[in-house]
């Protein structure tokens, strides 16, 4: 409560009040982030479009995610997936054995 002791029926009101001042507080932020993600996203977009056409045009890059777009290859998307997942596996490893070599031996 606001103020505890002596605990009355007005300072159980003020405790309310200031619950219900915090708690609308909290929804008019949770409104506003809301209301501002949309835009957000689309600046985002724009900006890594605009990135990726001047890495393109200045140096010829295309992205791999745009290359596999374009080929719509089953077998290159499997040979992506297949690539990452040893990569995966590979950092798993190094992470056992680099863990397995901290510890002390008996």
């Amino acid at each position: 409560m606001v103020v505890c002791f002596p605990s009355t029926a007005k300072k159980l009101a003020m405790t309310i009040a200031c619950f219900l001042s915090g708690a609308a507080l909290f929804a008019v932020g949770l409104h506003l982030s809301h209301v501002n993600v949309a835009p957000q996203q689309a600046r985002t977009k724009a900006r890594s479009d605009l990135v990726m056409e001047v890495l393109n045009r200045k140096y010829g890059y295309t992205s791999p995610y745009e290359r596999l777009a374009r080929n719509d290859s089953y077998d290159k998307r499997l040979q992506v997936s297949s690539t990452r997942d040893n990569y995966a596996r590979a950092r798993n490893d190094l992470v056992k054995e680099t863990l397995s070599n901290i510890g002390f031996k008996k």
